[in-house]
């Protein structure tokens, strides 16, 4: 009671020790509802799994998904028409790019591709791995085949939307499907993180997997043996064109007597080259040519189309249907808005065999290559060369930077002067402008010259210019 006594006394004394008391009281009701709160976190737990474990069992399972395929995957990725780099999105044409790829437990994948010749035929082996994202997300983690139309030189991709953007394809997906990982059947759909390109997983059988450790993108590396810009099929009585797509990733188709064209994108496979769509050809719908065969003696590749129609595949040096004054149309329309290109010519199956996108000059990068007619001496010459960013001037336009134009028929003829002063040209300028003086990708040399075929892409404002004595060498012009 005397102790009772002097506490109170104490209380009274001093009021501010009971405020304290309450402090305390509700610093240690906090104290308890926050470890009531950490006792309640098994409340996220399903069938007792916490999520970390869980999201861990389920990126394994999607892992094993992959790797459970005993013959592999044959990968088709689609891509939308764009191509996006630091946030600057540019449109352009749609591709198709395809894959043949098995993975292995330890996080690696081999894989075939139908981005070039070597691509088509040698195994290149990488890492992989899958990672919790805002989706579980595949991703090709060391350079492959995934990444060479992502890059972003021009000079690896090819891509047309200039430096700094690829195709528009990804090397990062997100599993599209909206199932767990466990079920996930023979066709997996996923799509790019990036420029939201789509890809399709298919597992492959045991005899895709033979003709692809055999053969590779066997249909890829016969197509590409003709070495012609033209090549012609025929189809129950009517003849039609293949030319290449801008960039190459997709056909132009045209039929006998029509200037009407048709864009198609294309998987390859081991053995067919299938269609995105079905392109009428007379009475038949076309939508594959298969067991491609090449006759080296001949020259030509024999195919079937839609798997029934036999048929052959021809080159030729001219088109099947040649448009109407389009070669004076293209340099009419240039007149005001000049022609460009970033690569320089295609020349018997090398993308850009020149490398005009590594052309160099003091104080200077290179931009393009330049077709700007009507602009010298009163309009009598054209400006043909490359130009430069940092340069008020086209470094080499008196040094073979400068042509004569005529037409011939159906064709333009570009007679290039100037020639070596006071700037002697690189050697491939030289052998680029060689290609534009003589209209042929090598000797022997017609005089005169039989200049190019223009031809009027499937995309507005963009022309290949094609060699009229080979056909072996084309170049696209597009405005800016």
């Amino acid at each position: 009671p005397q102790s009772a006594g002097r506490l109170l006394s104490i209380i009274v004394d001093h009021p501010e020790l009971l405020f304290m008391k309450k402090i305390w009281i509700y610093y240690l009701l906090g104290i308890a509802v926050m470890l009531s709160a950490c006792d309640r976190k098994s409340d996220l737990n399903i069938d007792g799994i916490p999520t970390d474990v869980r999201i861990a069992q389920a990126l394994a399972t999607y892992q094993q998904k992959l790797t459970d395929a005993p013959f592999g995957w044959i990968v088709t990725e689609y891509t939308n028409g764009t191509s996006t780099n630091g946030g600057v999105t540019r449109n352009g044409p749609k591709s198709v790019f395809s894959y043949y790829m098995k993975f292995d437990k330890n996080s690696q994948v081999s894989m075939l591709s139908d981005f070039n010749i070597g691509a088509a035929t040698v195994f290149n082996n990488t890492g992989y791995r899958i990672k919790a994202t805002q989706r579980p997300t595949l991703i090709f983690d060391t350079y492959s085949y995934v990444h060479l139309p992502c890059d972003p030189d021009p000079g690896v991709s090819n891509g047309p939307f200039g430096s700094g953007f690829g195709w528009g394809t990804d090397f990062e997906f997100a599993f599209a499907d909206n199932v767990p990982a466990a079920e996930l059947g023979d066709t997996i759909r996923l799509r790019g993180n990036l420029n939201q390109a789509e890809a399709i997983m298919v597992k492959a059988t045991q005899a895709e997997q033979t003709m692809f450790n055999t053969s590779g993108f066997g249909s890829y590396s016969t197509f590409n043996k003709i070495l012609q810009y033209f090549k012609r099929v025929s189809a129950g009585g009517t003849v039609f064109e293949i030319t290449p797509g801008v960039g190459g990733r997709s056909f132009d188709i045209k039929t006998a007597g029509s200037q009407v064209i048709t864009n198609v994108g294309c998987q390859y496979t081991a053995t067919s080259i299938i269609f995105d769509k079905a392109v009428n050809v007379g009475s038949l719908a076309v939508k594959s040519l298969d067991n491609l065969v090449w006759n080296a003696g001949a020259g030509t590749i024999s195919t079937s189309i839609n798997g029934t129609t036999a048929s052959t595949i021809v080159p030729a040096i001219a088109p099947l249907s040649p448009e109407p004054d389009v070669a004076l149309n293209f340099y009419i329309e240039g007149l005001d808005n000049p022609w460009l290109t970033s690569p320089g010519f295609h020349v018997k199956g090398v993308d850009d065999a020149y490398n005009l996108r590594k052309l160099t000059f003091p104080g200077g990068t290179y931009f393009a290559m330049v077709y700007y007619p009507g602009t010298v001496n009163g309009g009598d010459y054209d400006i043909l060369s490359p130009f430069f960013t940092g340069i008020n001037d086209y470094p080499y336009i008196f040094a073979g930077g400068v042509a004569a134009s005529s037409l011939d028929d159906d064709r333009l003829v570009l007679q290039m002067l100037f020639g070596g002063d006071p700037t002697p040209n690189p050697p491939d300028l030289i052998a680029t402008n060689r290609i534009f003086n003589t209209g042929k990708t090598g000797p022997p040399y017609i005089n005169p010259s039989p200049g190019f075929y223009i031809v009027r892409k499937s995309i507005d404002g963009v022309y290949d210019m094609v060699t009229a004595g080979d056909a072996l060498g084309w170049i696209t012009w597009a405005h800016q």
